[in-house]
């Protein structure tokens, strides 16, 4: 039986295995493994598509598909201390692609609509990161003040949004847009509330933004969440008044916008409403305190609501059992735990005809 090779690259890098260590698993040789994988030795005996199959847990049809492997997209990394390892980049990659293929094959089966276009911005046009933040709130037309959900704002645009388990890659989020599928933003299940719509807001501006990687992107897409999240017009007034070199001026501030008091110093600073020395010591004042990484008043998560429903249509609306649902996503059904979790909110997707 002949298979993509592609796919036995991606199953291989999913699992996070080498080829020495699928090997291993799998009982075929390395020198097999990696003949597979170069197209040499495509055409593998019923033992052999039995072993590869059962050591990386994919259905046979998996690894049959005519899809190819693409990079794991724009990232957003909350530690940017280092860089992410070259096994690390495999991983995110092989989990990406999983993901992307097998929401690919869900949505043949419903249809996802949105409530509000994604346009695409250049900054060119805007001037400024900000100046794209500013006019995507005016072509969604959002209210002054916070965004109260930032989640749903994002996937009425059609953006899949779907948690994930990066284990220990230090990846907040990635995301990716490809023509034949909406765009999807793939994020850590564990950031925190704030974080959360950071990184959400971060995302965004590449999906707006960014057609081709460019090494100012990463800045670019903080100063556009900074300001979409917190326009500088309405909280400059509040920063006045305030005493903006207290920390704890910071924390009724945080409850009100939604965002981190480490991003709301970062954003008195852009302001000149305080010094980079200022800044700095509140900072220092935060690490003293031990609250760099769990900061007080804790923002309250939020919850994604698309691609729960639309695994939950399988199970609720289809009445699929675990075995018919792994035919979807061309997983085997014992490693479904862990990589879906259904949401027990009732499903409300247009079936597909």
């Amino acid at each position: 039986m002949k298979l993509n090779p592609e796919m036995a690259i991606l199953a291989r890098e999913f699992r996070g295995f080498t080829q020495a260590e699928l090997a291993d698993f799998s009982g075929l040789t390395q020198s097999r493994i990696a003949r597979i994988e170069a197209g040499i030795g495509a055409d593998l005996s019923e033992e052999e598509f039995a072993q590869l199959s059962s050591a990386l847990g994919f259905k046979r049809e998996f690894f049959l598909l005519n899809e190819q492997r693409y990079s794991y997209g724009t990232s957003s990394i909350f530690t940017r201390s280092r860089q992410l390892t070259a096994g690390e980049k495999k991983r995110l990659a092989g989990l990406v692609n999983v993901l992307r293929i097998q929401t690919k094959r869900m949505l043949d089966h419903v249809d996802v609509g949105s409530a509000r276009p994604l346009p695409r911005l250049s900054i060119d046009d805007y001037h400024t990161p900000e100046g794209v933040a500013a006019a995507l709130r005016s072509a969604w037309n959002l209210p002054l003040g916070p965004i109260k959900n930032l989640t749903k704002i994002i996937e009425g645009a059609g953006v899949v949004i779907i948690e994930c388990d990066f284990l220990d890659i230090p990846m907040d989020a990635t995301s990716i847009a490809l023509g034949d599928m909406p765009p999807i933003i793939f994020i850590n299940k564990d950031v925190p509330g704030d974080r959360w719509r950071f990184t959400l807001a971060h995302e965004l501006a590449h999906l707006v933004m960014h057609d081709i990687p460019k090494p100012e992107m990463e800045d670019e897409a903080d100063q556009f969440a900074a300001e979409f999240l917190v326009p500088a017009g309405e909280i400059s007034p509040d920063l006045s008044r305030m005493r903006a070199d207290r920390l704890e001026s910071y924390v009724t501030l945080k409850a009100y916008w939604g965002v981190s008091i480490a991003a709301l110093i970062m954003k008195a600073k852009s302001l000149g409403k305080i010094t980079p020395d200022q800044a700095r010591n509140l900072f220092v004042q935060m690490s003293k305190l031990h609250i760099r990484k769990n900061e007080p008043a804790p923002i309250a998560k939020e919850a994604t609501n698309l691609h729960p429903m639309m695994l939950n249509y399988f199970r609720n609306d289809l009445n699929f059992t675990d075995d018919e649902f792994s035919n979807v996503v061309l997983v085997n059904p014992d490693r479904l735990k862990g990589l879906y979790v259904a949401s027990s909110e009732k499903p409300r997707l247009r079936v597909v005809r």
